[in-house]
C-alpha cells in the first residue's frame, strides 16, 4: 500500500498558466508545479519524488562477491510552509528509503515493492524511472520487466536510465564529489533521514561503491536539471492532464 498522496492546488490549471505566464514575462526558465506529494506517515511533503540503483560490483578473485547492489528512494522536500525569500530551486533532499542486496533477481524485485510503497503509478511520470547503469544485467532486468508486462502492462515494467555524465571515464569522481558537496555543513542539501546503508559505505569508502554511484549519480543529475520544477520551455499541459 502506498505511503504517498497527490495534492494539488485547488485551482491547478489557472496557478500554472499564471506561473508560465510569469515565467515568460520576467524570463525566468523554472516555476513552482502546482501539484506535489505528501507522505501520509510523516507529514512531509515533495516536489517529487526520484530512485536510483546501483548494481552490485563485479566478482572477482581477489575481493570474492564484490559490494552490493544498492537501491534508494529520495524525496525532494517541499516545505509546509515556506519561508519569506525561499528559493525552491535550492530543495533540500531526503533518503525515504534504501536497501542493498548482492543478487540481482532479488535487487530488481525490491525495486517493484519500493515503487509501490512510494506511489508509483500516481501519475504518469512518477517513478517510472530508476538512474543507474543501463548496460549492466540487462538479462535480468528483461526476464523482470517481461513478468511485469505480462501481468500489469508495459507501463510497469522497470526503466533504468543513466545519469548525467555517465559516458564521462572519471565518472565517479565527479559523482562522489557532488554527494560530498550536498554534505558540506555550508551547503547541507541532503539527509538520510533514519537510513544508515549510504551513511555506512561513506565512512568506509571504497571507489566505485554501488551506493555511492547510485546516490552521487543521481545527486549530480538533481542539481544539474533541477528536475522537480517546471521548465519554462517546455509544455507542461500534458503534465498536468496526467496529475489531474
Amino acid at each position: 500500500m502506498s505511503h504517498i498522496e497527490l495534492i494539488t492546488h485547488t485551482e491547478p490549471w489557472q496557478t500554472l498558466q499564471a506561473r508560465i505566464d510569469f515565467a515568460e514575462v520576467a524570463g525566468i526558465e523554472l516555476y513552482e508545479n502546482p501539484w506535489w506529494y505528501k507522505d501520509s506517515r510523516s507529514g512531509r511533503t515533495f516536489y517529487d519524488l526520484v530512485a536510483c540503483i546501483g548494481w552490485p560490483d563485479e566478482v572477482t578473485a581477489e575481493h570474492g562477491e564484490g559490494q552490493p547492489g544498492y537501491l534508494a528512494i529520495v524525496g525532494i522536500v517541499r516545505p509546509v510552509e515556506e519561508p519569506e525569500g525561499y528559493d525552491a530551486t535550492k530543495a533540500v533532499f531526503y533518503i525515504l528509503d534504501e536497501y542493498q542486496h548482492l543478487d540481482v533477481p532479488t535487487l530488481l524485485n525490491q525495486c517493484v515493492t519500493l515503487r509501490e510503497q512510494y506511489g508509483f503509478g500516481i501519475n504518469k511520470d512518477f517513478l517510472n524511472a530508476w538512474y543507474g547503469d543501463p548496460e549492466r544485467f540487462t538479462t535480468a532486468l528483461a526476464l523482470t520487466n517481461e513478468k511485469l508486462s505480462h501481468s500489469g502492462g508495459e507501463d510497469t515494467t522497470i526503466m533504468v536510465t543513466p545519469p548525467d555524465d555517465y559516458v564521462i571515464r572519471n565518472r565517479f569522481e565527479i559523482y562522489l564529489r557532488a554527494l560530498k558537496g550536498v554534505l558540506q555543513p555550508d551547503n547541507h542539501r541532503l539527509y538520510f533521514g533514519k537510513n544508515d546503508i549510504l551513511k555506512g559505505q561513506l565512512r568506509e569508502f571504497k571507489k566505485n561503491d554501488p551506493a555511492v554511484m547510485a546516490m552521487g549519480g543521481l545527486i549530480h543529475t538533481l542539481l544539474g536539471r533541477t528536475m522537480w520544477m517546471g521548465q519554462r520551455q517546455d509544455d507542461n499541459s500534458f503534465n498536468l492532464k496526467e496529475v489531474l
